[in-house]
């Protein structure tokens, strides 16, 4: 969806949340347990009526629905219509630059950054026949391939498989061999110091995820979130929490 971003464009439902960047508008909506979809479908509903008072008009064929689903057997849901046209829905889609599936894996979006940082480093290979200063090929590296892995790391990073991290780590130790440089940060590395990063700009400002970080009364310790699912402790805010309050008891 492309629309004009504009304040009085927010979110009606307690349920549903509308991310707007730039000219690209994602609308989120929770569906219950129970498959109760009209908080979503109200949300989208209010949604179209506005870009119709404000003269905008909706492109139905860019338009995907994602729905995120971890149940094996998951129920197919009714596909929203918006003028009568039915909005397609898929598997996967490219958001802001990173690949989300309808599981949150990340398999699909390290294949991407595989492809991106590998054609990359064709151009350090070329730098470095010119026996170019291996400094300057450093720098070169992190402004182009290093960028690449970072890029949303915080958000993926944590739930990619061991299998994708290696082959992450594998073009790290080649671009090492090719700069003669042996501090390039591995793809865990670099992780952790997005994650740290992140949650300290965070801290410092007015977040709507600042309110989930809480301390303990008595020591002022950052209280490690508790997690039902393995998926989700290894998401970005408890992972981010569990790296605070491992670097205050170090302290």
């Amino acid at each position: 969806m492309d629309v004009e971003l504009n304040s009085d464009c927010r979110s009606t439902q307690p349920s549903s949340h509308i991310v707007k960047f730039a000219d690209d508008t994602c609308i989120l909506g929770l569906i219950g347990k129970n498959g109760d979809e009209t908080g979503y479908r109200q949300e989208v509903s209010t949604f179209t009526n506005w870009c119709d008072q404000n003269n905008l008009q909706l492109n139905v064929s860019k338009t995907k629905e994602l729905v995120v689903d971890y149940r094996r057997s998951g129920n197919q849901l009714q596909r929203i219509e918006i003028g009568n046209e039915p909005v397609e829905q898929v598997h996967s889609y490219k958001y802001l630059v990173v690949t989300i599936t309808d599981k949150l894996e990340w398999s699909e979006h390290v294949k991407t950054v595989l492809t991106k940082t590998n054609q990359r480093m064709f151009l350090l290979r070329k730098l470095n026949s010119f026996k170019l200063d291996t400094t300057l090929i450093s720098l070169f590296y992190k402004a182009t391939i290093e960028t690449i892995f970072t890029f949303c790391l915080v958000a993926w990073g944590g739930n990619t498989t061991v299998r994708d991290m290696a082959k992450l780590n594998r073009l790290v130790r080649k671009a090492r061999r090719v700069c003669q440089c042996q501090d390039l940060k591995s793809v865990e590395e670099l992780l952790a110091w997005t994650t740290k990063r992140k949650v300290q700009s965070i801290l410092s400002h007015v977040h709507p995820l600042s309110h989930r970080v809480e301390y303990s009364s008595r020591t002022g310790r950052p209280i490690v979130i508790r997690c039902r699912t393995e998926r989700y402790r290894r998401s970005f805010l408890p992972r981010a929490v569990l790296s605070l309050a491992n670097e205050y008891c170090r302290k």
